[in-house]
Order: C-alpha cells, then structure tokens, then sequence
C-alpha cells in the first residue's frame, strides 16, 4: 500500500526561514548589545573605583588638588556613561537596566564621597542627576530611585574607612563628624522596611555594621588614646580595625 507523502508549500517553507532568520537576527542583536553595555558598564565601575582611591587620599594631599584631579577622572567615565547612553534609549533602558545598574550604582558612591568631603554633606539625587545631562541640558540617562539608595548605602563603607584614618591621624574630631553622619543615615535606612535576604537589606546589615566600627574606634581613642603617646595612634586603630577581620588601608 502505497503512502501519500504531503509536502509544505514552497511558500510555506520559505515563510518559516524568514522567521527563524529574523528571530536569529534580533537574538544576536540583543546580545551583541547586551554585552557591550556590560562591557561599558564594567570599564565605569573600574574608573570609579579609582575615583574613590583618589578621594581617600584627602586624608594625605590637599582636598582643593583632589577635587581638581577628581573633575578631570568624572569627565573621563561621563564620556562613557554618555557613549553608553544610546543602547538604553526607550525600553531599552529597563531591558537592560540591570546590566549597567552596577556602573551608575559606583559612580554615585564616588561622588556622593566626594560631595561629603568637600560640603559635609549627602549629595540628593537631584544632583546626581545633573551628572548625565549633554551640553544642551538633555538628559541622556535617568537615575532609578533603586540605584540611588543603593549607591549611597555604599557610601557608608567608604565613609568608615575615611573615618578610621581620620583616627590614625589623630583628627579626631572630623571621625566624630563622620560618625554623626553615619547616624543620621543609619536613622533614615531604618525607615525601610525591605526583606532581609533581599539586596538593599544586605547593604542595611552593612550600614550597621559601619557605624559600629566608626562608633568603637572613636570609643578606642576617647577611652585608651589619652593612655597612649600621639604616635601610638595608628597601632590602636589598626588593633581595632583587626579585630573586625578587615583588611582596611589606614594612611602611615
């Protein structure tokens, strides 16, 4: 008994290799694009580390010739930030917002550390966003309520390690600054009501923790430091900051 084979259409046949051409097309697209935005994302967050680097040195060199030096770093990741700007145009932006995410959340660490420094005070978001506007005042990228929060939340560490070194330098009443700051984020974090095993309640966990260390090498120096010579100093804060298990660079 003979079979009846029933063959598709050349018609057909061909329709369908449009189709899969084109979703191969437009996958290929979404990574190519997916992986120069981490690319770019990943080069951000490297300069504004360094940018951080340089803003601890305040401790050493004068903060008029940091902040001089810091323009010209800032200048050098927004020309990437702006360059990036464009495969986030549109809904691309939340499509791929997790992947630059990391980039905006470092640069927001670097300057709000850098706003700290030179006012005393947290930079608003505001003026964050003043950073990703062009020449014509149009703004290029927008700034996630997420990101911000997050960013600053960060901003805690650094703050306990500028503080830390203020107390080997026997600037103690600046630590003492920084520790109230601290407080006062600490008290607005706590308004927060997140999920532990969550990211943000991660970085809770952190602020916390950095006001401690803030809080007990300041307590050290009140207490034990008026036992001790001036240039016993450093060996106090640096027994502190090992009895937290932190590798922390305290300046000579």
């Amino acid at each position: 008994m003979e079979t009846e084979i029933q063959s598709t259409p050349l018609g057909q046949n061909v329709g369908i290799k449009t189709l899969f051409t084109s979703l191969r097309e437009t996958l290929d697209h979404h990574y190519d694009r997916k992986e120069r935005i981490v690319k770019q994302s990943r080069d951000i967050t490297g300069l504004s580390k360094k940018l951080i680097f340089l803003a601890h040195r305040a401790t050493q060199k004068s903060l008029k010739s940091i902040l001089e030096e810091a323009e010209t770093k800032k200048k050098e990741i927004l020309e990437l930030f702006q360059k990036v700007s464009c495969e986030l145009e549109g809904m691309n932006y939340h499509k791929y917002h997790k992947n630059i995410s990391p980039a905006i959340q470092e640069f927001i660490e670097a300057i709000s550390f850098l706003e700290y420094l030179e006012h005393n005070r947290l930079i608003p978001k505001d003026k964050v966003e003043l950073n990703f506007k062009d020449q014509s005042g149009n703004q290029y990228l927008q700034v996630s309520v997420e990101d911000y929060v997050l960013g600053i939340s960060d901003l805690t560490g650094e703050l306990m390690r500028y503080a830390i070194n203020c107390v080997g330098k026997g600037d103690h009443d600046r630590a003492l600054q920084v520790c109230r700051f601290l407080r006062g984020l600490k008290s607005d974090y706590d308004l927060l009501r997140v999920s532990g095993s969550s990211l943000l309640g991660r970085k809770l966990e952190g602020i916390k923790t950095n006001l401690a260390k803030v809080e007990d090498a300041c307590y050290a120096l009140t207490i034990r430091g008026s036992e001790y010579p001036k240039e016993f100093y450093q060996h106090i804060v640096s027994e502190h900051a090992r009895n937290y298990g932190d590798n922390m660079d305290v300046d000579e």
